[in-house]
């Protein structure tokens, strides 16, 4: 598996390409990336920041919509990744 750092790259990459395609992914793509940085740099991360992000990663995650572009896989790899530092963290 890679590591948090590299997801949170990864999540970046993708906010900057789906930045005109659509705003939903781009805004949680972007947001994921900054959790998981703020995780790895153990801030504390806001209770209701981070299940707004859960959900909406996972509400994306699931739709078939955009499927074809293989997005689902890393929104799936970018939820797995804030579940595992947030229980981490606590």
């Amino acid at each position: 598996m890679a590591s948090p750092a590299e997801i949170a790259n990864d999540m970046a990459a993708q906010a900057v390409f789906w930045q005109k395609r659509d705003k939903n992914i781009h805004r949680a793509c972007d947001d994921a990336a900054r959790m998981i940085r703020a995780f790895m740099a153990e801030e504390r991360v806001d209770g209701r920041a981070y299940h707004g992000l859960h959900r909406r990663l996972f509400d994306l995650s699931v739709s078939r919509r955009w499927a074809h572009y293989g997005i689902n896989d890393h929104l799936d790899r970018a939820l797995r990744t804030i579940q595992i530092l947030n229980r981490e963290a606590r």
